[in-house]
């Protein structure tokens, strides 16, 4: 037996949720196992959530586009070069270390090389990510991976399209134990802010950042509790009314300590976080 994550759209922040899948594991390196691994996570998965869609996102996968949305395939604008270049690129030659980088060589190779470039390794602690001559954070962890595929997949329509086909997402090369970063993450992420009606605050970091609670240098931004509590009491309450940018208008039935069910007339129930729908959905009189 194994188990590996499968990341699902959500419409509060941090945009998605983490289900832990087990499945019997087939051993061995070859693309054919890695398969036969995929598809008894899907249909695990599917088994516990069968109204919803997965997708696999890895060159293992099986389905259309979920190959094209790998960051090795998924392609990225960078202004400095005039053209795009693949997202595993941009993220690896963004890395800065104490004793070295951004090396900018790493947007002109393969992303396979890009990955293996023995200077990550060897320059020290890594302290940070340069792009377009702009220093972003490391905290929260994955802020900079997914803000550079994000915005990678607003480059590209069709993909857009694709993707949001799809309510779940799995990499069955990420391993949790071993590594921080995740396409599969980042594109649930993108799902969840697209359905939320926050993708336009995604282009720019600094409100990108202001999504998960930070500001661009990763610092923790938190309103006043006494504050917040004031105005949840003010508007949320059971039996009141919002509008919401994708759902239209909804009638609040429920009222939980950080989420409320919101019976909307266009698409029926849906829990959506309390401190997102203060700030951004209408609460009509």
């Amino acid at each position: 037996m194994a188990n590996r994550p499968v990341f699902v759209a959500r419409e509060s922040a941090p945009f998605y949720r983490t289900m832990t899948i087990d499945f019997d594991w087939n051993s061995g390196f070859a693309k054919v196992q890695k398969q036969k691994n995929i598809t008894a996570m899907h249909n695990e998965f599917l088994r516990r959530k069968p109204d919803k869609k997965i997708l696999e996102i890895s060159s293992k996968s099986m389905q259309e586009y979920g190959n094209d949305l790998s960051a090795f395939f998924l392609q990225k604008y960078v202004p400095e070069l005039g053209k795009k270049v693949p997202v595993e690129c941009v993220f690896q030659s963004a890395k800065t270390f104490q004793k070295g980088g951004p090396y900018k060589d790493i947007l002109e190779v393969s992303p396979r090389e890009a990955k293996r470039d023995g200077r990550l390794v060897t320059s020290g602690m890594l302290t940070g990510f340069t792009f377009e001559n702009r220093v972003y954070p490391l905290e929260p962890k994955t802020i900079f991976y997914d803000y550079i595929y994000i915005n990678a997949l607003l480059e590209n329509e069709k993909l857009v399209e694709e993707i949001l086909k799809y309510d779940a997402f799995t990499d069955i090369e990420f391993n949790p134990s071993k590594s921080i970063n995740c396409q599969a993450k980042a594109a649930a992420c993108f799902v969840g802010l697209y359905r939320a009606g926050l993708v336009e605050k995604v282009k720019d970091f600094d409100t990108f950042a202001e999504l998960f609670g930070v500001n661009s240098k990763g610092q923790s931004v938190q309103s006043s509790p006494k504050k917040e509590e004031s105005k949840i009491s003010e508007v949320i309450k059971e039996g009141n009314w919002i509008k919401h940018k994708i759902y239209g208008k909804g009638k609040i039935v429920k009222v939980e300590k950080t989420s409320l069910m919101v019976d909307f007339r266009m698409v029926g129930k849906k829990k959506i976080g309390m401190e997102w729908c203060l700030k951004n959905c209408e609460v009509l009189k």
